[in-house]
């Protein structure tokens, strides 16, 4: 930078040296004709210069240039017409004041700026004052003394606009600048070619660009820059305070609008040393009254750009507001997507090596939304705790007051976890209240393998959760009794789901048993699910007295195996639902479940009972009633309790009054056989008990 300035001013170096050869007092003019004058970096053409009065103690100097060529971006900028009213040259001292010139550049007004200088064998000073820039005002001051020298800058009120062709030689990222002023005062320190000090205090006003192609945009944005630096043999230390004040920036994919009252600071301190690192003693993040961060960061840049070690505090205070803001544009088209988050966080975030090696967190009234309706938690207070070492014993917990996973929801309830390197594990059994039930966590383990395939491993149960409510939160045909069971060993590893034993669950009075369950791609677009089923000696009352299809008095028993789903659509199985043997309840069945039954299989038994004498009975005894399917290629093969002359039993009729039905339709397809099925599943407000 220094040797930058050293350029920009040599050419007036070289006008004075040439004013140190003897003179001869008669001589009343001195002038020179220079054609060109060429360094590295910079070319002058056609100089004349002339020093007139040569009798008077105060004497006169000119300067003429024709072009003076600097490098870029500066290539079009022309000093021109230089003048000293007050200069003297005594004892090897020359001292021009109230000088004036003239600077031709697209961003300069071509009306003379003032300047002066003095120069002597110990001392020298440059300055020039309220240049007219880019439509702003730029002052100049620059000394040196035995080596030392001392560069002062002022800039009020310049557009940037106007400045834009020479930042965007520079940033060949930069699309447009459209607007902002910036006013500045810089110092600059040091020993020949070496900067000891820098000082910058800046306020940039109604900045607005764009740049790598629209990915970046800032729009009448008011910050300011505080910077102190300083160099010791080769280190340097800083300190830096800087504060968004209002506007508002985006960086895909985050969006950022900052308004008066919630202004960002962002202070750093630190050192840059020699050895390829960054050491940020102290770097501070603070958005009033919503956040605040505290971090000690060594950066290393020496190959590669990368965070060696931190310690990151954050505190948030207005969850809310953090999110809406801040979290919820980077979140967009993610998982993350729709979550709403109230309350406070506080976490410490420690990296080792380049990799976050630990951290702490703390919950407080923390409130969790999902707009896709997948998760909601209410109140809920809790210390996560994790680490990289596998031997990281440090549990975590959470507790809420209510939970709601997709429609389900969990009364108040806490878990305790453990949080390491690529695990999860419950550390203690945990019951959790659930639909006026109960649902138990016995273990509960998660790890990533390769490829950070996941690992899960979950043995628990329910108990006495209760089917009437748990219909009315799965918008089901409303279902009546409890449900409980065991849940053993289930197994998740290389996508496919394994059942370990038998679960079993206690429903509609009696049992409904789950075996060889098996799950492949469970959480891809295309799940198979495999498993048999066995169901012994459920209530009918209790399972039909809500449905459409009416109500049936007995029992019930069946199976279903070999069930193979893709995508959740059943591929194949062998099914059968019946009146279990020696079954010695009651068997009762409505008018309406008759009619609702005949239209499953095609039978008859429908218009018998709404043309004959049948039509004056709400219901009707039965000895038995069955049916079976077997799935196959798209078709269904029907069956029921037996043979009749021409089909198949669908109920054997029994008792006063009595009445059979018969299914005269041995194959379905499939999705007709699910369009009958749902026209007697739902309800309305014909409950037949």
């Amino acid at each position: 930078m220094v040797n930058r300035i050293y350029e920009y001013c040599l050419f007036y170096i070289l006008f004075y040296l040439l004013l140190f050869s003897p003179v001869i007092k008669a001589v009343e003019e001195i002038s020179f004709n220079v054609d060109e004058i060429i360094s590295k970096q910079w070319k002058i053409k056609n100089v004349e210069l002339s020093l007139t009065k040569l009798e008077n103690k105060k004497k006169q100097f000119r300067a003429s240039i024709k072009q003076l060529m600097l490098p870029k971006p500066f290539s079009n900028v022309q000093f021109v017409d230089i003048t000293c009213q007050d200069f003297t040259w005594q004892q090897n001292e020359i001292n021009c004041q109230k000088g004036k010139a003239k600077l031709k550049s697209d961003i300069v007004d071509s009306f003379p700026f003032e300047f002066s200088f003095f120069i002597s064998e110990k001392e020298s000073r440059f300055s020039f004052q309220n240049l007219a820039i880019a439509k702003g005002k730029l002052s100049f001051t620059a000394q040196e003394k035995r080596g030392k020298w001392l560069v002062l800058i002022r800039s009020k009120n310049i557009q940037l606009k106007l400045l834009a062709p020479y930042i965007k030689e520079q940033q060949a990222s930069l699309d447009e600048i459209t607007n902002g002023l910036i006013s500045a005062d810089i110092k600059l320190t040091g020993n020949d070619n070496q900067i000891n000090t820098l000082s910058l205090e800046s306020l940039f006003k109604n900045i607005s660009f764009q740049a790598e192609q629209g990915n970046i945009a800032v729009e009448a944005l008011d910050f300011e820059i505080n910077l102190f630096a300083s160099n010791k043999n080769g280190k340097w230390t800083w300190e830096n305070n800087n504060q968004l004040l209002k506007g508002e920036i985006y960086k895909d994919p985050l969006y950022i609008e900052i308004k008066e009252e919630k202004g960002i600071n962002i202070q750093t301190k630190g050192i840059w040393r020699e050895d390829g690192a960054i050491d940020i003693r102290q770097a501070n993040l603070m958005l009033p009254g919503v956040l605040k961060i505290n971090a000690e960061v060594i950066l290393k840049y020496r190959h590669v750009f990368k965070i060696d070690s931190s310690t990151i505090d954050i505190n948030i205070n207005d969850l809310d507001y953090f999110s809406t803001h801040y979290l919820s544009p980077v979140t967009e088209q993610t998982v993350l997507d729709g979550l709403k988050f109230k309350g406070k966080l506080v976490s410490k975030i420690e990296v080792s090596n380049a990799k976050i090696s630990q951290v702490s967190s703390q919950l407080s009234d923390f409130t969790l939304h999902d707009d896709k309706q997948r998760i909601v938690l209410i109140e809920s207070n809790g210390e996560l705790n994790w680490s990289n070492n596998p031997n990281f014993s440090t549990p975590s917990s959470i507790n809420w007051k209510q939970l709601k996973i997709r429609a389900i929801p969990f009364d108040a309830g806490q878990l305790t976890f453990l949080l390491s390197d690529k695990k999860i594990a419950l550390v203690q059994k945990s019951s959790i209240p659930i639909l006026e039930g109960e649902f138990t966590i016995n273990q509960f383990n998660l790890k990533y393998g390769k490829n950070m395939e996941p690992i899960v491993y979950f043995d628990g149960g329910i108990k006495n959760l209760s089917l009437e409510r748990l219909s009315q939160v799965l918008d089901w045909t409303p279902l009546a009794g409890n449900i409980s069971g065991n849940i053993p060993g289930v197994e998740y590893t290389n996508k496919v789901l394994k059942l370990n034993g038998a679960l079993n669950v206690g429903v509609f009075d009696g049992n409904i048993k789950i075996n060889k369950l098996a799950s492949s791609g469970l959480f891809t677009d295309f799940p198979k699910l495999y498993m048999d089923m066995n169901i012994n000696n459920l209530d009918l009352n209790t399972l039909t007295q809500k449905f459409e299809m009416g109500g049936i008095e007995g029992r019930l028993s069946g199976y279903i195996n070999n069930l193979y789903l893709e995508n959740w659509a059943p591929v194949t199985f062998y099914a059968w639902f019946g009146t279990p043997e020696n079954d010695d309840s009651r068997h009762r069945i409505s008018q309406k479940a008759v009619e609702n039954i005949a239209s499953i299989g095609g039978g008859g038994a429908a218009d018998a009972i709404s043309k004959g004498f049948l039509r004056f009975f709400d219901t009707f005894g039965y000895d038995r009633l069955g049916f079976g399917c077997y799935l196959h290629q798209g078709v269904c093969q029907l069956m029921g309790v037996e043979a009749a002359e021409q089909g198949y039993y669908i109920i054997k009729g029994g008792g006063l009054p009595r009445i059979d039905v018969i299914g005269f339709n041995p194959r379905v397809d499939w999705k007709v056989l699910m369009r009958r099925l749902s026209r007697i599943s739902k309800t309305d407000n014909l409950i037949i008990e």
